[in-house]
Parts: C-alpha cells; structure tokens; sequence
C-alpha cells in the first residue's frame, strides 16, 4: 500500500480495504439538487458530497491541498478576507471592468488536478496516488464521464484557487505593466484603472491567457462583463464604491436596513425576520461600520447592540 494510502488509513482508522473501496466510489456518492440562480430562469447545480466523502476531503485540504501556494489576486475562500478586501482595492479609481468565467467550477477537471500534481509533485506522488486524490476531490456526473469540481465540496473552493494559481499571476503581471489593479473572487474578475481606455486590452488579453495555459480551460462569459466609472454607479462582489474611496453597501441597502429596524423597534418583525436583520447587521458591522453608528444614534444604540448580540447567540 502506498503512503499517501497508509497515512489516510491510519489518521481516519478506516481498513486499507474499506478505504480503497470508498475512494474507488466517492466520485459517485454525491447529492445532487438545484437552487435558483440570482437572475434568470437558469438552475445552479449544486453536488453535495456524503459524509464519508467530505471526511476524506477534509483529511486532503489539511494534509495535501494547504501545501501549495495561492496568489494574492484570489480573494474568495481565504481566512482574513472579505468581499469588502476585494473591493476596496478598486474604491480609488475611476474606471472599473469586471468580467466573468463560464462555469467555472465545472470546468475544472480532473485532468487539470493531474496535471497540475504531475507538473508540482511528481516527486511526492506517483500516478495511481494522483488518481486516488482525484477521485476523493472531484465528481462524475452521471451523464458526463469526466471528473468535475463540484460546487458543494468543501474542498473545491480552496483547489480552485490553486488551479488559478498559474492564471493569476499572468493575470496580475500583465495588469502591472498596464498600471491595472486585478482581483479575482470565484469566478468574478474584477480589474480598474485611472487612465481612460487602459481596460480596453483587458477582455482580450484575458481570452489569450486561458487559450495559451494547459489548465484549467475556462471561458469567459460574455453577458456578464460589465464597464462603469465613477460618472455612474460602481459595485463589486455586490459592494458599492464611493466616489470618496470607500466602500458602502449602498443607498437600496441602506433605506431597507432603515425601515428593517424601524419596524423591529416598534416590534413588528417576527423570529425569522429578526433573525435575517441580525445577521445583515453584523455583515454592515464589517463593511460599513459608519452606518451601523447613523442606525444606533437613530433607533437608539441598545436596540442595534440587542439585534447584534441576537445574532451572536443564535451562532
């Protein structure tokens, strides 16, 4: 039995047959159902992956995956960052570009993973170990026969970013060179500049880099590329930037919270609504504080501390 194979058995206290046996099959242990996506009538396909799955998975993200590098540029799935981190490296400038990749955690493969492990770690995995770690980190859809990252997984987000890693840093180069700042959350890539037309470039020199890279293989989709300035409104990853160089969840925003807490005060929400205003209250806590302090001097400082100190009860 290999190495990599002994030290799961042993840290998981699962036989070396059992084991086998369950990596042989996790790529098909996988729950699979449909949420509404945010606009349109399209399905988001979510595999969630059973128990047994998740365990190894979890055992592969803290003994293999936390081994490698992830770029600065990837701002999502990573401890001490937030969507406000990621769009407070825009608020400054004027010109703003955001661009989106097509499926993006379902084009990535299995053959990207192996790839990438033969490239970086040939030397600490051979070929029938590279398989197994495949097979407990992505999913088979019953229709397709190629292993896909399931959007589910516990493990996937951080292994996205570290198939990005390659990405990224062109991505990052490139923009330094024109004077661009880049980010990239999940999927949603974000760029901005002060000089006019400078993001012009930007669309197809993206197209390039994932033509010219051996993995992954992404597309951008086109519908939901998006230019603005400071002349208009701009938001990233759903955060509004200010004309001042912060970052503000945004007047709707603000006017709904107003009422939100007016009502509470006169005692007009029920427990699922509380519930949902504590929480948004603390995500305001981290993203726009100054808000949080116009709420307390208007509805009263002990009635917003009461629904924030609901909000960490319920955790």
């Amino acid at each position: 039995m290999s190495g990599l194979l002994r030290s799961m058995s042993n840290d998981l206290m699962i036989s070396e047959t059992d084991l086998l046996y369950l990596i042989r099959s996790s790529p098909y242990r996988y729950k699979v159902y449909k949420i509404d996506k945010r606009k349109g009538d399209k399905k988001r396909i979510i595999a969630q992956p059973a128990r047994e799955v998740k365990a190894l998975q979890y055992w592969v993200m803290k003994n293999i995956l936390s081994r490698y590098s992830l770029h600065s540029a990837a701002m999502a799935y990573r401890q001490g960052k937030s969507i406000a981190d990621n769009a407070q490296v825009h608020a400054k400038n004027r010109f703003l570009l955001k661009l989106d990749f097509k499926d993006f955690f379902h084009s990535i493969t299995g053959v990207d993973f192996k790839a990438f492990m033969v490239l970086h770690s040939a030397d600490k995995f051979n070929p029938d170990e590279i398989d197994c770690l495949a097979r407990i980190l992505f999913w088979k859809k019953k229709r397709d026969g190629r292993l896909i990252l399931s959007i589910g997984a516990p493990s996937s987000p951080i292994l996205s970013n570290i198939l990005m890693y390659e990405f990224d840093k062109t991505m990052r180069e490139y923009c330094m060179q024109k004077h661009i700042r880049y980010t990239r959350y999940a999927d949603d890539l974000t760029f901005s500049t002060n000089a006019p037309s400078v993001l012009d470039s930007v669309v197809s020199q993206v197209v390039k880099i994932c033509q010219k890279l051996e993995f992954p293989r992404l597309r951008l989709n086109h519908d939901k590329t998006v230019r603005a300035s400071k002349a208009g409104c701009r938001r990233v990853t759903g955060l509004v930037l200010s004309n001042d160089a912060t970052v503000s969840i945004g007047r709707d925003r603000k006017r709904q919270l107003h009422a939100a807490v007016h009502h509470y005060v006169c005692g007009k929400l029920g427990e699922e609504e509380i519930a949902s205003l504590s929480g948004m209250l603390a995500f305001v806590r981290s993203i726009d504080p100054g808000f949080l302090t116009a709420l307390r001097r208007h509805y009263g400082r002990v009635n917003v501390d009461r629904l924030l100190k609901n909000r960490s009860e319920s955790q």
